[in-house]
């Protein structure tokens, strides 16, 4: 399990493929992170304060770049769900 951080690494790609290195056969991974729901492709005020606290978001994803990301990399998604609340979450699940 990786929490909220694939949207702040520098590399998530490599970040994901030690995950799956270790992961045993069988196993799962699940990967949450923080998405970005603005229509307008900026990013909301909640994520502003974010950056302005410290919190340096290298990407934002939305579902469907989140998604993306992972079948880009050749990863077949169990699921990804989205949950709702002041800054949404997307959590991938990827079975090896």
């Amino acid at each position: 399990m990786a929490g909220n951080v694939i949207h702040l690494l520098d590399n998530p790609e490599a970040a994901v493929a030690e995950l799956y290195r270790v992961c045993k056969k069988g196993g799962k991974m699940i990967i949450p992170t923080y998405i970005n729901l603005n229509k307008k492709g900026g990013m909301s005020l909640l994520i502003r304060v974010f950056h302005k606290a410290g919190a340096n978001f290298k990407r934002q994803f939305d579902e469907a770049s989140y998604r993306k990301f992972f079948e880009d990399l050749g990863y077949s998604l169990e699921k990804c769900t989205v949950v709702q609340g002041r800054v949404p979450c997307a959590v991938a699940v990827i079975r090896k």
